[in-house]
């Protein structure tokens, strides 16, 4: 008996045995079969990754800025801005970014007007401005980031040179009766409020802007000369609420079936945005102003 158990001991060390054995050959021929078939393999960022798959269309604005001693951006001529370059010995080519067709958008000139204009609301873009309403009675222009989208109008203007807060105040002093008061429920004109409703700015444009179409045509042929970057459009959403009227401006950039995007602020986007918005809300207001001549 105990010379069986010996045996069946014994056996099952030899199959302990034998098992370690075949797992360490196995082991072994996994390794070889690895160093048999690795091959190092070198992975390259395609060159084209990070440049852009579609190109501007030739409706994109492009001007020639020339960056000041205070690094203000100055719109410049291509003309002048090549000059100024050749006349300075200490001049360098990086602070003008150079590009074909400068200042043309649809292949119209913009004024220098239009320039000014076009360069604040790209600028609004990209500051910190959130939508809300407050009053400024020091200085009826907004001093903080809270705006109204009248704000944009009267601010990107304003900067332009032409003060709106001023001339709206001017021009419903002399004409209380062009105006539509009632809304208000007063008689006399309030120069840090009035110029910030949109009612009042709509009819101060209709009676000082050039007035233009209040739809964007797709088949007219016409469309860069009616519809151009700094336009003022205004949209109606209640015809029974004025005050839910919302402004804003053209932008020098179309989308992809040639129609403007406006430059706005809005509670829906909470922010200046350049949206594509012109063929969905009604537009019951549309101006140039200064109101340049269309032909």
């Amino acid at each position: 008996m105990k010379e069986r158990q010996k045996k069946f001991e014994y056996r099952k060390i030899i199959n302990y045995r034998y098992f370690i054995f075949i797992a360490f050959l196995v082991a072994l021929l996994q390794l070889w079969l690895l160093r048999s078939f690795y091959t190092e393999q070198v992975f390259k960022l395609p060159d084209e990754l990070f440049t852009l798959q579609k190109d501007y269309p030739v409706s994109e604005l492009t001007l020639d800025i020339k960056s000041d001693e205070s690094g203000l951006e100055i719109l410049q001529d291509s003309d002048s801005s090549d000059k100024e370059i050749q006349d300075d010995p200490n001049a360098t080519e990086s602070p003008v970014l150079e590009a074909n067709n400068s200042s043309l958008v649809n292949g119209i000139e913009l004024t220098e007007i239009q320039k000014k204009i076009v360069l604040k609301i790209l600028n609004l873009l990209n500051e910190d401005i959130t939508y809300g309403y407050e009053t400024f009675p020091e200085t009826g222009y907004p001093t903080n980031n809270v705006w109204i989208s009248t704000d944009v109008i009267s601010v990107t203007l304003n900067e332009s040179g032409y003060d709106i807060m001023e001339l709206i105040n001017e021009d419903m002093t002399r004409h209380k009766e062009d105006y539509p008061m009632d809304i208000k429920g007063r008689t006399t004109a309030v120069k840090y409020i009035d110029f910030r409703d949109v009612f009042f700015q709509e009819q101060f444009f209709k009676r000082n802007g050039l007035e233009l179409p209040l739809e964007f045509d797709l088949v007219d042929e016409d469309n860069n000369i009616l519809w151009q970057p700094g336009d003022i459009v205004y949209f109606q959403f209640d015809p029974e609420n004025p005050y839910k009227d919302l402004g804003g401006l053209i932008s020098p950039h179309n989308n992809d079936d040639g129609i403007p995007l406006v430059i706005m602020i809005s509670g829906e986007f909470g922010k200046v945005a350049e949206v594509d918005k012109l063929m969905e809300y009604k537009i019951v207001g549309h101006f140039r102003y200064p109101p340049l001549d269309i032909e």
